[in-house]
């Protein structure tokens, strides 16, 4: 089973379906991606402020190993730590990124996989929402009859005419 965060942004006067298009799945697990390619998975999610974050620190680290004259082992292995430490805070970066942009934390879902997770959240989030009830078609009011062959004011000429 693996837990999913759940994030949406409803603006004022959503239906259910509009506020649904709109709803995020974050799933909470360690990222293999992340731990061996970070730079690509932090570019994949648009994390550009952690991206630039990681250049820097790669390069002050390259900086520090040559200019300090240390083991190139040191600089590997205080890389690989960082890069462990982004596959297991990756999915809160991206909930972190999600609520700066705007979207709420609706909940936490338990399911095997993702559909499982959506079908168990929709179904508890639309029972908790109550439906509001929309609002009649509009009807224009019946056009006058018209009266003989007197001109409409704004008509075409002989508009009227057989």
């Amino acid at each position: 089973m693996a837990t999913w965060s759940v994030l949406s942004r409803v603006a004022p006067g959503d239906t259910a379906e509009a506020a649904a298009e709109r709803v995020v799945f974050v799933r909470e697990k360690f990222s293999w991606a992340a731990l061996f390619l970070a730079p690509l998975v932090l570019l994949r999610y648009r994390l550009w402020l952690v991206f630039a974050a990681y250049v820097a620190v790669a390069a002050l680290l390259g900086f520090l190993t040559a200019r300090a004259g240390v083991a190139e082992a040191v600089g590997v292995a205080v890389m690989a730590g960082f890069h462990l430490l982004l596959g297991f805070e990756l999915p809160a970066l991206r909930v972190r990124k999600l609520a700066h942009r705007g979207f709420a934390e609706e909940g936490v879902v338990v399911a095997g996989d993702l559909a499982e997770a959506e079908r168990r959240f929709f179904g508890a989030w639309t029972a908790s929402r109550p439906e509001r009830p929309r609002p009649a078609g509009f009807t224009p009011p019946p056009a006058p009859a018209a009266s003989g062959d007197a001109p409409i004011i704004g008509g075409f000429p002989g508009a009227y005419r057989p």
